[in-house]
């Protein structure tokens, strides 16, 4: 009977040591990460395909148009990471794998630990053109607005437009002429602004934001910000609703981001064909939401 007894306590110690050794009972602790997201403002090509191909990673973003952002901020270890783009493929022009596969840009970028960026892709695709495409790392630090307040910046990313002043305008509707002073003013191509708080937009308004050359009133580019949603209480049958930046909400943070007319070009097919993509007269904006105000969920 001792015999079994001590057998039986070899057994007990035996396994809580290997549940110790389990590697799934181990606390993981998370790698230390940045954050990115991708805007695309090269004005005289197709859609491109922005790859991290160092590290498998969901920070990547295919297919991004001219004018398009990536949305929210996606999260990478933090370091060093080769970052290649392509030409996505388009049915109009029938590219075949040995077009799209060549390499458009190849760099090699740094993140800090903890902080977020704004990947830029900036210039002109056309060897002639100038600036040259690149990729301009923008930091990310948008501030906690003040109650009733909405932080706003700007970033140019229009080298065709040359420096550009933006005025934020509490309207309902884009059109005519700007008064008063400019909210930046002479902001040059290829760079962002500070952080300025605005009073929320209230009723039907939101903020109209239009770039004028400096000194102007003539709008180059004319666009609304969005208004945003109110936090929505939770019922007895629904969840709350957290709210979602814009002009607005209170305590929101958002970035406006200035792009030129579309360049025209050719697109040669594999075939020998070519196919004239139109460009534009005018430029446009788009507004990045940097930040949400507080949220009521748990």
């Amino acid at each position: 009977m001792q015999f079994t007894r001590l057998i039986f306590a070899g057994l007990v110690v035996a396994a809580v040591a290997a549940c110790d050794e389990d590697p799934v009972s181990r606390e993981v602790t998370p790698e230390p990460s940045a954050a990115i997201r991708w805007v695309n403002a090269v004005p005289d090509t197709v859609a491109m395909d922005y790859r991290i191909v160092d590290y498998p990673s969901n920070a990547s973003e295919p297919n991004l148009a001219f004018r398009a952002s990536s949305g929210n901020w996606r999260i990478v270890p933090a370091g060093a990471h080769r970052i290649r783009v392509f030409f996505t493929n388009t049915t109009a022009a029938g590219l075949m794998p040995a077009v799209v596969s060549q390499i458009f840009l190849d760099t090699t970028l740094t993140f800090e630990v903890g902080k977020k960026y704004t990947l830029l892709h900036y210039g002109f695709a056309k060897s002639t053109a100038t600036p040259k495409q690149r990729l301009i790392v923008i930091e990310d630090d948008p501030p906690t607005p003040a109650a009733g307040q909405v932080a706003i910046r700007a970033i140019n990313a229009a080298p065709a437009l040359g420096p550009v002043s933006l005025h934020a305008t509490v309207a309902a509707a884009i059109g005519g002429e700007v008064t008063g002073s400019p909210l930046f003013a002479n902001v040059a191509p290829g760079t962002a602004t500070s952080w300025v708080s605005v009073p929320v937009a209230t009723g039907t308004n939101t903020y109209r934001f239009t770039a004028t050359a400096p000194g102007a009133t003539a709008p180059l580019v004319d666009a609304l910000a969005p208004a945003g949603s109110a936090a929505v209480a939770q019922t007895a049958t629904t969840a709350p609703l957290d709210p979602i930046a814009g002009a607005r909400q209170a305590q929101s943070a958002l970035t406006v981001v200035v792009f030129g007319p579309r360049v025209a070009y050719v697109l040669r097919t594999p075939a020998g064909a070519s196919v004239n993509v139109a460009g534009s007269t005018a430029g446009d904006a788009t507004t990045l939401l940097d930040r949400h105000p507080p949220r009521i969920s748990q």
